[in-house]
């Protein structure tokens, strides 16, 4: 049940983030090209920059699929799922919170204070996501103990010839020698 509760939350949270990220306003004046971010020095800061948007759209589209997978495999039982949605919201949360934290070495000085809330958004986010984590892991485990004790009373010995009662046999000739 919690883990129906956890993909909700993943689902919706993500495309409240993903709303917030493509609408975010980088650029104040269009006529001057006032823009909040920095010139930054060739790297990996200004190719996150440049690119942010198709990241986010990428990662939060993923994050969506993986979100609608882990209500699936909550439902159905499916074990393999919700360990592989957790390692996903485990490498997306990592991913997002290495991007805030590029994004915000290139922040101008004057617009610090708009670093500080997309570092708490992303901390808040993450701290909401891994709070959840366990109770994933512990589901998963259940339904994989669950899994492999019924694999193991599946499986039925068949009965050896010294194990099979010939007391029958001896019955049934009896009464045919007797007509």
């Amino acid at each position: 049940m919690f883990c129906l509760l956890v993909g909700v939350f993943s689902l919706l949270s993500t495309i409240q983030f993903l709303i917030f990220d493509l609408n975010e306003v980088i650029i104040l004046d269009y006529e001057a090209q006032f823009s909040i971010y920095m010139e930054a020095d060739p790297g990996i800061s200004p190719w996150v920059l440049t690119h942010k948007r198709n990241i986010r759209a990428g990662l939060s589209t993923v994050t969506i699929v993986v979100s609608f997978w882990l209500l699936y495999c909550s439902h159905s039982s499916n074990y393999a799922g919700l360990l592989g949605s957790a390692l996903w919201a485990v490498a997306y949360e990592l991913t997002s919170f290495c991007m805030v934290l590029l994004m915000n070495r290139s922040i101008k000085e004057q617009f610090k204070e708009l670093s500080y809330l997309h570092l708490i958004f992303q901390v808040s986010r993450m701290l909401l996501h891994f709070f959840c984590l366990p109770f994933i892991i512990k589901r998963t485990y259940t339904l994989y103990k669950d899994t492999k004790a019924s694999r193991m009373t599946g499986r039925r010995k068949r009965p050896s010839i010294s194990t099979i009662d010939h007391s029958w046999s001896n019955v049934w000739l009896g009464t045919w020698c007797r007509t």
